[in-house]
């Protein structure tokens, strides 16, 4: 047995050792009814515990300026305190593992399972141990002791009434092999039931083995608590220092690393924690590397923003001299791309503090926020050049195959909204009839009859101008003034359309024209957001 072993024997079998007691920033966390006040509280003092850390924190770890920002102490609100120990991770102490047991016994899993054990009770058996836990709540440990084991005696299958025990003669009665005796009941009785309580049990009989000198039970105990339940990482920290108090340092620094990726507050601890003196430059070597591994991710990821940023620079700057697109649409570019350009300023000049601490918010927070808001930017960019490259298309093609109707001029009246064959037409028999009306007299009004009904006064229209052409000189004088009006009528109505097929013409030439041009000035730019794809943030 080595001097380190019987120091821990002659000091911890019968009292309290430093790490069973509250440090000062738990001090007002105390057993009570209302489990939201306890969560509170916690949530509050779990800060304090980071600052007064961060304060030692090594450089690796933590900069000068993240520790006076408090940024971890901020953000590191225990909000799933309810799921006990799992959430807690780095913030548990053996100084509140009564509030943290308090905590654990309120889990809807705890619940069910004590269900379960406690249906075959009488109703005076439940009640006994209902004022069990009301008494050790509020801090009445005789009765409390009193009531457990009478409790025990009527369900001994109950491991819950021998993790309270156990803590009872831990904390209060200070009679650790007592303690060690009735978790080790816990341990036997809550395998069949729950691996997560077994674990839980594991870690306090290997806290006993430590204090009363036997390491190797208690990494032996602690291992088999994290292999039962491998997302415990409190298990993994503590068999990581029992490890190193055994000069096991592979070991020690492999559960030690994955207890700190799972909760990077860890290296706090550790840093500041006695029990991994015996390899400390080992643990200073995991926190190098932890911040080297970081570096490299941050570096990687910086070296691919910039690249896409370079890319979106060159071709916003030269969309912004390009007449063909909408200078407001530009603009908005501009201002998205700026953002995205302070912050990876602001991310160069974060990744120059060298800390461990600060590779992880920029790898999991500042990159994944500069990826979203670039990718966003290029895709504005790629949809902004599509579409006014495929408007253009579109309506150049739609130009083409408007200006091919040349032939049909029914459609051109039609495609540019003005009066057809058929309302000119009427319009023809309206005028005649009302020239008629006009300047014939006696019977020959009647012609106003033929005028006014479709198909009729065309065919009295033409038959006018075919005397006109024919029998010129045997027609009378209204005849000749009514052929005459709708020969003029005619003529300008021939006119009118071919004025109007000349301007369509024109008008979509120009179209034509304009849309070829905007074609050729975007095609370059479609080539290049070809190559400006969004990020992929999973490589």
């Amino acid at each position: 047995m080595s001097v380190y072993e019987e120091q821990i024997m002659s000091i911890y079998q019968n009292e309290l050792a430093p790490w069973e007691k509250k440090n000062q920033y738990y001090q007002n966390l105390q057993l009570g009814n209302n489990i939201n006040d306890q969560v509170n509280h916690l949530n509050k003092q779990t800060k304090e515990m980071i600052e007064t850390q961060l304060g030692t924190a090594n450089s690796i770890i933590a900069s000068q300026e993240r520790i006076s920002e408090k940024t971890d102490a901020v953000v590191r609100g225990v909000s799933n305190v309810e799921q006990g120990i799992l959430e807690l991770k780095s913030a548990f102490e053996w100084g509140i593992s009564e509030v943290v047991w308090q905590i654990e016994q309120n889990r809807i899993v705890l619940k069910e399972i004590l269900e379960v054990l406690m249906a075959p009770l009488d109703t005076q058996a439940k009640e006994r141990r209902t004022r069990a836990e009301e008494a050790y709540i509020n801090g009445w440990i005789e009765d409390a002791e009193e009531e457990f084991l009478e409790s025990e005696k009527i369900n001994k299958f109950d491991f819950s009434i021998h993790i309270s025990l156990g803590i009872i003669y831990l904390f209060h009665r200070i009679d650790k092999p007592k303690a060690l005796q009735y978790f080790k009941k816990a341990i036997k009785y809550s395998k069949p039931k729950s691996a997560f309580h077994t674990s839980f049990s594991l870690l306090y009989k290997a806290l006993i083995c430590y204090d009363m000198g036997n390491i190797e039970k208690a990494e032996k105990n602690s291992f088999e608590a994290l292999t039962l339940t491998p997302t415990l990482s409190e298990a993994y920290y503590q068999n990581a220092q029992y490890n190193a108090q055994l000069i096991e340092t592979d070991k020690s620094i492999s559960h030690l690393e994955i207890a700190i990726k799972s909760d990077k507050l860890y290296c706090l601890k550790a840093n500041s924690d006695k029990m991994f003196d015996p390899i400390r430059e080992n643990v200073n070597n995991l926190f190098e590397k932890l911040k080297n591994d970081e570096k490299e991710k941050a570096i990687l990821a910086l070296e691919k923003l910039t690249k896409q940023q370079n890319k979106i620079k060159s071709l916003i700057k030269d969309m912004r001299q390009e007449p063909t697109l909408t200078l407001s649409n530009v603009k908005n570019l501009e201002i998205s791309y700026y953002s995205v350009e302070k912050k990876l300023t602001d991310l160069s000049i974060m990744m120059k503090r060298e800390s461990y601490f600060d590779f992880l918010d920029i790898n999991n927070n500042i990159i994944p926020d500069t990826y979203r808001e670039q990718n966003e930017l290029t895709e504005k960019i790629i949809d902004l050049v599509s579409w006014e490259y495929n408007r253009a298309k579109s309506k150049l093609e739609q130009a083409k195959k408007d200006h091919d109707k040349k032939n049909n001029i029914k459609n051109i009246f039609n495609d540019i909204d003005l009066p057809d064959i058929e309302n000119i037409c009427l319009v023809s028999s309206a005028v005649a009839a009302v020239v008629t009306l006009f300047v014939m007299e006696g019977a020959g009004k009647f012609y106003f009859i033929f005028f006014i009904i479709p198909f009729i006064s065309q065919l009295f229209m033409l038959g006018l101008v075919g005397g006109m052409i024919f029998n010129y000189s045997s027609m009378n004088k209204y005849e000749l003034i009514l052929g005459w009006c709708i020969v003029l009528f005619w003529i300008g109505a021939i006119v009118y359309y071919l004025s109007v097929l000349f301007k369509y013409r024109e008008k979509f030439a120009n179209i034509i024209e304009n849309e070829s041009h905007k074609l050729k000035v975007l095609s370059p730019y479609n080539e290049r957001i070809s190559n400006l794809h969004k990020i992929d943030t999973t490589d």
